[in-house]
């Protein structure tokens, strides 16, 4: 009851995050801010289940294998109903900006190197790489800098990706993809840890630019992934 509890909180967080970006950019309409916030809740949900039973850990291991790939059958489903085309959601190694991208994946690495120094974290195993190297860059950049921008912007039935940088979308996802680093809900009550909502925050400014000015999730997917085993390894 707690994750749905939660989920929901979240849900409606973004609901409120997105209705607001609407005021700087009118291609977000109610219904799409609404669908969006819904989508966010269900992957939140979906990718917590595992940790709810250890029945539901089907892939074992110490880290959330089955929910990150719970969440990737989830977007999978939703690119399919919704319609969207691979260039929409950035499915495509096509580059645009290929020298951006290429200094944008070091400065990747640089900033995960620096918070490991900073935060130290626990010694790493080798599943603790191979998972930080794959599931969080796979699954969350295709929610948070694919899907849920293709949403807001009204991106389905295969309509193709917008040609301008749509920083309220960028901003108000940035935002909330801090929150979802940051919200708990536990023994009826809700926390929130600053720290662990901030730095993804910051960091999903420059991932959101970079899937536009690219025209792809290659960069943020790999700046992603990268950034985060930098963290493990300096730490």
């Amino acid at each position: 009851m707690d994750a749905l509890i939660c989920s929901g909180a979240f849900a409606c967080i973004g609901a409120v995050a997105f209705l607001f970006a609407r005021q700087f950019d009118k291609r977000i309409t109610l219904a799409f801010a609404l669908l969006s916030a819904l989508y966010l809740g269900v992957d939140d949900f979906v990718t917590g289940l595992p940790n709810m039973a250890e029945g539901l850990a089907i892939l074992g291991g110490n880290w959330n294998w089955t929910g990150k790939l719970a969440s990737l059958l989830l977007s999978a489903a939703a690119i399919v109903a919704f319609g969207m085309s691979p260039a929409t959601v950035g499915l495509t190694f096509r580059q645009r900006h290929t020298g951006t991208g290429l200094v944008a994946i070091a400065c990747f690495i640089v900033w995960g190197a620096c918070l490991g120094l900073l935060f130290r974290p626990d010694a790493s195993d080798a599943e603790t790489l191979a998972f930080q190297a794959t599931m969080p860059g796979l699954s969350e950049e295709l929610v948070w800098r694919g899907i849920v921008p293709a949403l807001l912007l009204g991106l389905i039935r295969s309509r193709g990706p917008v040609s301008d940088m749509p920083w309220a979308v960028i901003g108000a996802t940035s935002a909330m993809f801090g929150v979802w680093h940051g919200l708990s809900y536990s023994h009826g009550r809700f926390g929130f840890d600053l720290m662990s909502a901030l730095f993804p925050f910051i960091g999903s400014i420059p991932g959101g630019w970079l899937r536009f000015r690219t025209g792809s999730l290659v960069v943020p997917v790999l700046g992603h992934g990268l950034a985060n085993v930098a963290f493990h390894i300096a730490g």
